[in-house]
């Protein structure tokens, strides 16, 4: 996960881009490809109700294989480092597969991480999601994964709403509710979260995001926060 870590950075430093806007390019028949890379700040790394560190710095390089009109496979690689108090670092890497039935979304999805000065530990995040696409403004996704780390399960269930404001700018507000089993020791129903994002698209490449947000735990150990960031993204 070491080697994973160097790579991400080495592949950042000139590019970074969307994990939400990939730019497609034909290789053989129906298969397309793409590539994207994304660079974020945060005030606060908040996951899952836990408070991983005060303000962190992500670098990510991602790519998608569409194999059908139905059918994708992302990956990609990412490492996350404190910039502010604390030697807190996270190293990783996924693969995804996705398969769209109508308005229902289904993926599996396999993540390595490695932790350095951190309360999580190294292991494997193994689980799934289903995603209904409602409308062209509202979709839901109940997601349930499997952490080796934790030797405990993570379940949340979450709503997106979606706001066109211009041909180059939008809005999302993503809020749900996160539940535990066994997870570092917790059971239960976890926290509730929100997060509001502003994108504005520079280039048909390039976008900026700023965000705010905020996890309100409701397990006893969980943490109340209140943060905010941005991304920078470009997709080649």
């Amino acid at each position: 996960m070491k080697l994973l870590a160097s790579t991400a950075i080495f592949s950042l430093t000139a590019l970074t881009a969307s994990a939400n806007d990939t730019i497609y390019k034909s290789v053989e028949g129906d298969i397309k490809f793409g590539l994207e890379g994304l660079t974020t700040w945060r005030s606060e790394y908040m996951y899952r109700g836990f408070k991983l560190a005060d303000k962190s710095m992500e670098f990510q390089l991602a790519g998608q294989v569409a194999l059908s009109n139905t059918e994708t496979i992302d990956l990609g690689l990412y490492f996350d480092t404190a910039t502010g108090d604390g030697d807190f670092t996270e190293a990783g890497a996924y693969i995804d597969f996705s398969k769209n039935i109508g308005d229902l979304t289904y993926t599996a999805k396999l993540t390595l991480r490695d932790y350095a000065n951190s309360q999580f530990k190294s292991g494997a995040d193994i689980g799934g999601s289903v995603n209904w696409k409602m409308n062209d403004t509202f979709d839901f996704t109940a997601q349930l994964t499997y952490d080796t780390g934790a030797e405990g399960a993570y379940g949340e269930i979450k709503a997106t709403a979606y706001k066109e404001l211009s041909n180059s700018s939008y809005l999302l507000f993503k809020t749900g509710l996160g539940a535990t089993a066994s997870y570092y020791d917790r059971s239960g129903v976890h926290h509730l979260f929100a997060k509001l994002e502003y994108t504005y698209n520079i280039s048909d490449n390039v976008s900026v995001t700023p965000f705010v947000g905020t996890s309100v735990g409701i397990h006893d150990e969980a943490e109340n926060s209140v943060y905010g960031g941005i991304y920078f993204a470009v997709s080649f």
